[in-house]
Formats: C-alpha cells, structure tokens, sequence
C-alpha cells in the first residue's frame, strides 16, 4: 500500500515535469499547440514563426510565414537573431520567431501588450531568460515578445534597393502586422494593442510610433528608457558605419554596391564576430553601431522612415496615449566600461552626437564648452568625476530627450501623455548589481526591467518591498493597456492618482517606496539641453 502511495506521488511529480498542453489555436498558417506554465495560470505559445529570413533577403524586409500541415508544437523558445556573446557569435538567420502568453481563465476579448526588447540594436531576444510573463498576464492581460534581426543584419543602411536599411524595423512591422491578423485566435483584440519597449527597444517603439506604415496596428505605446530623438537612435551618416564595418572585415571601400557584395556572400558569423572585442562605449564612439536611418524612396519597396523622427511627430503625431519614462542613474550602465583611454577621449571630442549641426567650428567648439564647463567645471573628464559623467549620459541621451519628445506630443494631440521617473532601488536592480556602481544610490538604465517581467534570470524568492513595487508596475502599466490611463477611477489599490502631462507643464510620477506626482527631476539640465536644442538640432539627413 505504501508503494502505491508513493507511486502515485511520484507519477503527479513525474507529470509536473512534462509541459501540459495548451488549448490548440487557428491561425493563418495553420493549427498550433502550446503549453501550460507550471501553475497552470498562463498558456504559452512560443517559438511562432511571424515571417522568415535568409542569405537571399538579408539586409530586406522580411520573407512572409511558412504555412504548415498538421498541428505545429510553438513550446520551444529557444531562438535568437545572430548576435555577439561571451561564447562567440550565437544565433541563426531565420530567427523571426514571435512568443504569445495567454492567461488561462480569462475570458477574451483582452487587450494586447506587445514589448519590443532593448539591447543596443545588436543584442536581446524576446524570450523568458529576462522577459517572463507571469506579473503582466495574471493582470488579464496577453503579452507578446518576439525577435527581431540586430546590428549589421537588420540595419545595415546603404541606400541601394539590395540594403535600403531598417530590415529589423521591418520585422517589428510585421510582428504587428501578425499579430493584428492572428491575435484574434489567442483571445486578443487586434482593436486594442498596446506597443512598449525598454532602451532600443522603446527607440524602436517611438520610431513606429513616428511612421505612417504602423497607422491602425496600435492604440497605445510606451516608452522606458529610450525615445526616436535621442542621439543615438537614428543614424545620420549610415554609410560611414557601413565603411567602417567593412574596413574591420579588410576591405576599404566606399561604393554601396561593393559593400553590398562584400556583407551579403560573407557568413553572418564573420560580419559579426570582428565587434566581439569592442565594448559598447566603444562601439558608440567610434560610430560602428548600425541604428535606423532615413530610407531612399523606391519602387516597391515600403519605407518605414521617409524623414527624421523628430520632424515626423512635430508635422504629423499620431493622436493616441503614449508613456514614457526613464530612471535616475541610467548613466551607471555607461559608465562602467570608460577606461582611462576613454575618458581622456571624451576630454579631446565633444559629448553629443550627430544630431546637432553647426554653422562653423569654432560654434561648435563653443557650445562643447558650455557643455563641458555645465558638468565638469574648469576640471577635466577623469575617473573622479565619473559621477558626473554619469549625469551628462542620463540628461542627453534618456531624460531631456524624453521630456522634450513627451513634451512635443502633449502640446500637439488631445490624447494624454504620462511620464514616470524610477528612482527606486532593490534586490532586482539587475542592471546596476552588475556594475560596479552596484552600492550606489538609484536606479540604473534597465533597472526597472525585472519589477515589470518575471525573468528566469532572477529565480530567487521576491522580498515583500520588492513585490510592493511589481505590484504597483503590473497595475499602472495594465490598466493603461486597458483604458489608456493608468490610474483610472475604478483602481482602488493605488495610492495616487496619475497626472499627465498638460500642454503647458511636464507632470512626472516617481516611483519609489512611495508613489508621488512630481515635476521635472533635472530643470536646470533640461533648460540647458533644450536651448541648445533649440538652436542647433540637425533636422536634415543627406541622402
């Protein structure tokens, strides 16, 4: 009798080790199975091919779906664009794989929440190691992540019909696309998706947001941590990162058409291992960072930028409910890879990027001055006063840029515009425990990815403080999914009411212990930065 017993217990066990299928779905590929989470609460669909990519399409808008016969088993998620790792080059072509989690009890229509991952244009995946589902879903919500092609492979830039740049925007396209046909199956309304994103990721977003070929795939975007008129977003030069690139590989050319031979016929492996030595700092100052450009007009060939971001949303925005935020130390992440050869660098170039043009040197020589003399005093860039430099990279490239692009929208469209400010700092700071500005004060770039999802990365048990703030992201960021507010009349498990901004004031919620409607962190820097911007922002792009 005792045998039985643990026989029995040992076949539950034994059963809880094998992924339970989920419900089969209909798409327009065909029928497809997941699986259930191992509470039972969320049913996961992963590993869906949303459109396909090889060698022939490389550097192109991406090949429509395979169909299939039979039932195909989306369990494994096990897929990622081609990037550089600390193993090597890691990743295969025909990595456009798309990822549905579905709570299991709700009853649909439900709203869509669609996250677009960071990592600098060249690394990330949509997958569960960071991106875990459970705190969003349980809030009666579906998620969907995805992958998309990085560095050289999604935005090579050469203004040729064979590499008119932005493949990897195109694949965010027909993610959308996808799930706007096919949402549907899982329970979702295609009629109410919300886009959102974290660092290139929320670039990425905001860059959608800006083109008119997303017009009806979204009714609401969010932006952590990144926006399209930060500097490091758009390329104004692509063709320059492209000779770059291939003088790396040995070869020194500046016809698009010889590049174009050179990077479509060489293993993606190659294109891609000559930047494992480079740090990101180091990548960014020597411009070999491929990002999205401006497109060249073509016969049959869909552009997803015509013109800047930036003259986009002043001309045309569209009219929906937007967030953005971004953290108080974000400058952290940035920092922590300066070296001594670095940091005399900074002292012998300016410190912003193209996307201020100048009628003559010696303007230019003026304004990185003041800008130098505004962080650093008569003292030069140095490893004592890397906390300043800290605070220049957060104010240029995340906090002034949100606040200015956040602002443009609120004074031109009628739908509300929130901004939240993450200062708080606890044992799921991912980001800054892994620099070493770990025991600082704050919240680093990214540091408030794991309040948001709950990644594999982090499987330790969830301090009560810390589940406080899981909490309050889960409500704000779902019930703005739902209502276009994140703090609408019928939430009475948040202890503040969300202002957004007005059109003549910039209204910010901190998120700390507590939670408090506030103003600008930083409006002596925002006031600097956007005089500056005022007078000497690039608004064109050579083409």
């Amino acid at each position: 009798m005792r045998n039985k017993k643990y026989g029995i217990l040992f076949s539950l066990f034994a059963m809880n080790l094998v992924d339970q299928p989920a419900p089969e779905v209909k798409i327009d590929q065909g029928m497809l199975s997941g699986k259930i989470n191992g509470d039972g609460t969320v049913f996961e669909y992963v590993g869906i091919p949303y459109a396909t990519t090889n060698m022939e399409s490389r550097f192109k808008a991406p090949l429509p779906p395979p169909k299939w016969d039979g039932v195909f088993k989306a369990v494994d998620e096990i897929h990622q664009c081609p990037q550089n790792t600390p193993l090597g080059v890691r990743g295969t072509e025909d990595c456009l794989k798309i990822n549905v989690y579905v709570p299991a009890h709700a009853e649909g229509p439900l709203p869509v929440m669609v996250y677009i991952h960071g990592g600098a244009f060249i690394l990330g995946d949509g997958g569960k190691l960071i991106y875990g589902p459970d705190f969003l879903v349980k809030q009666n919500v579906i998620l969907v992540t995805f992958n998309y092609r990085l560095g050289i492979l999604g935005f090579l830039c050469l203004g040729t019909e064979d590499a008119p740049g932005n493949a990897g925007l195109k694949d965010q396209l027909a993610a959308l696309r996808w799930i706007k046909n096919n949402i549907s199956a899982f329970g979702g309304d295609p009629d109410n998706v919300t886009i959102f994103g974290t660092s290139a990721g929320a670039a990425s977003v905001s860059i959608l947001l800006a083109s008119e070929t997303t017009n009806g795939l979204f009714k609401r975007a969010i932006m952590h941590s990144g926006t399209s008129i930060t500097s490091w977003a758009t390329s104004y030069d692509p063709l320059l990162i492209a000779r770059k690139h291939a003088k790396l590989l040995g070869f020194d050319s500046k016809e698009p058409k010889e590049l174009y031979d050179l990077f479509s016929k060489m293993p993606y492996e190659d294109l891609l291992s000559v930047l494992s030595a480079f740090t990101l700092v180091s990548i960014v100052n020597q411009k070999l960072m491929h990002v999205p450009c401006v497109e060249k007009s073509f016969p049959e060939i869909e552009p997803i930028l015509t013109e800047l971001p930036y003259n986009l949303i002043t001309k045309n925005p569209k009219n929906i409910s937007l967030m953005y935020s971004s953290t108080d130390k974000e400058g952290y992440f940035f920092v922590n890879d300066e070296t001594e050869e670095s940091l005399k660098m900074n002292n012998e170039k300016t410190m912003y990027g193209d996307n201020l043009i100048f009628k003559t040197e010696q303007e230019e020589k003026e304004v990185d001055r003041k800008v130098k003399e505004y962080y650093f005093g008569k003292t030069e860039i140095s490893h004592n006063n890397i906390m300043n430099l800290s605070q220049l990279y957060t104010d240029i490239y995340f906090e002034v840029p949100a606040a200015i692009e956040s602002e443009i929208y609120a004074r031109n469209i009628d739908a509300p515009v929130y901004y939240y400010y993450f200062t708080y700092d606890g044992d799921r700071n991912l980001v800054k425990k892994s620099t070493k500005y770990k025991n600082e004060p704050g919240a680093c770039h990214g540091d408030d990815l794991l309040y948001i999802f709950n990644g594999m990365i982090l499987p330790y048990r969830i301090k009560e403080r810390d589940q406080i703030i899981i909490d309050w992201m889960a409500k704000l960021l779902t019930n703005f999914a739902k209502y276009g507010d994140p703090t609408p009349n019928t939430s009475n498990d948040l202890p503040v009411k969300w202002v957004p901004h007005s059109k003549n004031k910039i209204n910010i919620l901190e998120i700390n212990k507590e939670l408090k409607m506030t103003s600008l962190p930083n409006p002596g820097a925002y006031q600097f930065w956007k005089e500056i911007y005022d007078k000497y922002r690039n608004v064109k792009v050579n083409l």
